[in-house]
């Protein structure tokens, strides 16, 4: 029988009659069984957690909520080190910082902030956890109005490759702070807080409109060139269903009055009027929750992509005929990111690789029963394929996609040399490892495999990170 360390927190193994719940993740798909569920209450506990596993050379992953849509958080014969007792909210007294434990869902982050009037621009989901998304960007309702969630990071607790704690941010470890900004989840240590600055906030405006899923990309295409255009205040998204649904649909969020959102929209629904219409000015806090759905575990893909401006006709007629058949529970979702907002950042100040695209698109599916897999996951991959030729090539790494060959490229692109020379000083053991982890270094064989351009092919070269 293994022995665990006491100072690790608390610790599950297959002995244990928390065992089956402790185990599971979200995602279905996904039935690991690890050797031990390690829960840490503080950084000393995660680092004693992350020194039994290195040190005895045992697989483990990170897991905040267990909602990683490619199971990235979970392992076989393995240790699992949930953050989900990290828990803790600090706000400074002038009201501008907070200081929040990854294991916070997303709702009591909003809750707690809301009682002191502010927020910060995070996921949708209240029902996630905040730790699994930070690293990767941060993509939430806010995105147009108030960027990612990392343009609002300024600093960060991080547990690295030796159990050391680190104070990361623009003055300690810089070039560490720049990789946490979009470099993704678990590659460079255990992140066990994040200081974010807050911005007030009160009232906003929310709406939804559908149409008939009939003559649905006429209105998605009226869609995406109004939003482009549209005051950085809207925040919007708009769903293609499977043609059995009957709608298309956009939901947004609207930083001011109904009048004034009324007046913005009037140039869409002049042209194409809604069959259903909400507008409704309420307290920001009465909204969150209103852009999700709080899914039940189930079996899921989420595919990303990434357009850098408004989809032609081409894709428009693509996207028609892959939904016109398409099985139940699967959409297309897409998430407007142009703004100004957002290009306003200079794309030296974070990792994250994609600040020129205008859309984020996510293909995605729930569906019941391992006897479905094979429908719904065929679907996912054929629709990404045919629309890949209207898209830039990049993808959300929140949004990870086991099926993705040239990931390294699609997630980081340029970004990736220094994401590597990073990964290579904090972690050059590559202790921190999992199916899609940053690498240390490349062979040419992998890097050209990996999809990667001669510029960035070049600069892996001259930081030494090319090996033969």
């Amino acid at each position: 029988m293994d022995r665990y360390p006491r100072n690790a927190g608390t610790v599950v193994s297959p002995a244990d009659p928390d065992y089956e719940r402790a185990r599971r993740i979200w995602n279905n798909r996904f039935d690991c069984r690890p050797r031990a569920i390690m829960y840490p209450r503080d950084e000393a506990e995660a680092a004693a957690a992350l020194g039994y596993a290195r040190d005895n050379e045992v697989p483990f992953r990170i897991r905040s909520g267990g909602h990683n849509s490619e199971g990235f958080c979970t392992v076989d014969d393995g240790i699992i080190i949930d953050l989900s007792k990290l828990g803790s909210i600090a706000v400074n007294n002038d009201r501008t910082r907070a200081v929040i434990s990854p294991g916070v869902m997303l709702g009591e982050v909003y809750a707690n902030l809301w009682s002191v009037g502010g927020t910060i621009p995070a996921g949708v989901c209240p029902d996630i956890r905040i730790g699994g998304h930070v690293l990767g960007g941060g993509i939430g309702m806010l995105v147009r109005s108030r960027g990612l969630l990392i343009d609002n990071l300024v600093g960060l607790t991080v547990v690295d490759a030796r159990g050391e704690r680190l104070q990361v941010d623009a003055d300690h470890h810089p070039d560490l702070f720049w990789a946490c900004k979009g470099g993704g989840g678990g590659n460079y240590g255990i992140a066990t807080s994040y200081t974010f600055e807050m911005r007030p906030i009160s009232d906003v405006t929310i709406f939804k409109l559908q149409w008939d899923w009939q003559g649905g990309m006429a209105v998605l295409d009226a869609w995406q060139h109004w939003l482009l255009s549209a005051d950085s205040r809207v925040n919007a998204r708009f769903n293609v269903f499977s043609s059995t649904v009957g709608t298309v649909m956009t939901v947004g969020l609207f930083e001011g009055s109904a009048d004034e959102l009324k007046s913005i929209l009037q140039p869409l629904v002049e042209k194409f009027p809604p069959r259903d219409s909400f507008v409704r000015t309420m307290p920001y806090m009465e909204c969150v929750g209103t852009f999700s759905e709080q899914v039940p575990s189930i079996r899921a893909k989420f595919v990303p992509a990434l357009s850098a401006g408004p989809l032609d006709a081409d894709a428009l007629k693509t996207l028609e005929r892959w939904h016109k058949d398409a099985p139940t529970g699967v959409k297309t979702g897409l998430y407007g990111l142009g703004g100004e907002v957002l290009g306003s950042v200079s794309p030296d100040s974070s990792a994250f690789a994609h600040r020129d695209a205008s859309i984020c698109v996510e293909y995605l599916g729930h569906w019941q029963g391992a006897e479905h897999d094979r429908e719904h996951l065929g679907w996912l991959s054929g629709v990404r394929e045919e629309m890949d030729a209207f898209m830039t090539g990049g993808a959300y790494v929140n949004s990870p996609d086991r099926d993705l060959e040239n990931w390294l490229h699609a997630y980081y692109g340029e970004s990736l040399p220094r994401l590597m020379d990073v990964k290579r000083r904090y972690d050059p053991d590559n202790v921190f490892a999992f199916e899609q982890s940053i690498p240390g270094s490349l062979t040419l064989p992998e890097a050209r495999a990996a999809g990667l351009t001669d510029t960035v092919v070049e600069d892996l070269r001259a930081r030494g990170l090319l090996s033969a």
